[in-house]
């Protein structure tokens, strides 16, 4: 139990209705024997998430045993509803318009702000206040981005993009190792790509569908690369220097490199995945967990991890599990509980470690993890090091801006427009969203 908190785990049992042992009754001159102590009702939450999808069930189970052993997981039970990540977002809008909503919800940082707008979400900061500032000091805050002052997501992982290489492609082509710089891209792109051979350096993702994720990948982490970010002061900042001087990079490695896989415009994210895990592409770029996809996919590729390459300075696309609090929820202190102490350092390591991620807690211990597979170091060092970036939970109609943005990065391709028309454009439409949130 965290000795700093000022908030009772005992507290919400008797607001939600256990039940006290009742004394022995006496009539007049006759002791009646002792009624029997009844037994405290456990208090069931409903928790509405895809990590069992990605961790299996086996793996949620020994999580879950781990929370029923604490004094909070005694008094608590968990109802878990469980589906593939691709099923959500729907489901949580089918939820709050139904005025079903489950008590604690896994969500995307992209869809903080449009369900908190809903209000759908409850604020955290009351319970951040009652967890206390050393607890709250310690969790990633690449996704902790607060909606106008209020929190809504509280970190379960806190994911840092990579940079995955096939070792033998590399060896292959006679490279010592993965790329560091946007000039070791130029030079190591092109002797990785043979499309006599179906081999290529990168795959994209970049096709107009849903949930638009290609820019975030494949643009995103390029802008903070030209130390630059893609919101400032609280407005689109796709039209600057470095924003376009980032498109201008990805569009050089497509068309003058051309060592990018065939469907750069169609391919979606499971195109990418499935051109690295067949060894069509030779490097990708994902969160830790796909470790275990690419394997699981092809044991026999042999895996690399490295940081993304450099440009002007370091940066990367983060993102992450979190965890949210529903407005409707009936049970919301014991709601809370769970989530504290799935973020807390003892469920944060076991969870993380399960799941190949790096942990929402900094004060999360991985170093069995570590002990078993060396390369989730790479991992740990990228998020200390910083420069990790999660701006999608501060945007509002993410997946509206999202298209805006993957639809100029297709007009720009096909020469339609420059790239500064292209970025000026988003960033004219991004504003115009905006402002309706001002």
């Amino acid at each position: 139990m965290d000795k700093k908190r000022r908030f009772s785990r005992r507290e919400f049992l008797v607001g939600s209705g256990a039940v006290l042992g009742s004394a022995a009754l006496a009539t007049k001159g006759v002791a009646q024997a002792p009624a029997a102590p009844s037994v405290a009702k456990k208090v069931k939450i409903q928790w509405m998430e895809w990590m069992t999808t990605e961790i299996t069930e086996a793996r949620m189970q020994e999580v879950l045993a781990a929370f029923y052993k604490t004094d909070a997981g005694k008094s608590i039970e968990i109802e878990r509803i469980s589906m593939p990540f691709g099923q959500f977002r729907d489901k949580v809008l089918a939820n709050h318009l139904a005025g079903a909503m489950p008590d604690v919800q896994h969500l995307a940082p992209l869809w903080a702000v449009e369900f908190a707008e809903l209000g759908a979400l409850e604020p955290l900061n009351p319970y951040f206040d009652k967890a206390g500032k050393d607890w709250v000091a310690n969790l990633s805050k690449s996704n902790m981005i607060p909606w106008k002052g209020r929190y809504y997501l509280l970190p379960v992982t806190a994911t840092a993009h990579l940079l995955y290489y096939n070792v033998r492609r590399l060896e292959e082509a006679g490279l010592s190792g993965p790329p560091k710089t946007w000039e070791d891209v130029e030079k190591i792109g092109p002797k990785l790509t043979n499309p006599s051979k179906n081999q290529y350096c990168f795959a994209s993702s970049m096709a107009v569908a849903s949930p638009y994720i290609g820019p975030a990948y494949e643009i995103w982490q390029l802008i903070y690369q030209c130390n630059d970010t893609v919101m400032k002061n609280g407005k689109c900042n796709l039209n600057s220097r470095a924003s376009v001087k980032a498109l201008k990079f990805w569009l050089h490695q497509v068309y003058d490199l051309k060592i990018y896989a065939p469907g750069v415009l169609t391919n979606e994210l499971k195109d990418a995945i499935e051109a690295f895990t067949s060894e069509v592409s030779a490097m990708f770029m994902q969160s830790p967990v796909f470790v275990r996809v690419a394997e699981g996919r092809n044991p026999k590729m042999r895996l690399g991890v490295a940081p993304l390459p450099e440009g002007e300075t370091y940066g990367t696309y983060g993102a992450g599990w979190t965890n949210t609090l529903c407005a409707k929820s009936k049970n919301k202190d014991a709601a809370w509980e769970f989530m504290h102490w799935l973020s807390s350092p003892e469920g944060n390591s076991l969870l993380s470690t399960m799941a190949f991620m790096q942990p929402g807690n900094l004060k999360a211990d991985m170093s069995a993890l570590v002990k078993r597979d060396p390369r989730f170091q790479v991992a740990l060092d990228v998020v200390k090091r910083g420069r990790v970036f999660s701006e999608v939970s501060g945007i509002p109609e993410a997946p509206n801006v999202f298209r805006i943005l993957t639809e100029q990065i297709h007009e720009a391709a096909n020469k339609k427009k420059t790239p500064e028309e292209a970025m000026e454009f988003a960033t004219a439409e991004w504003n115009k969203v905006l402002a309706k949130y001002a």
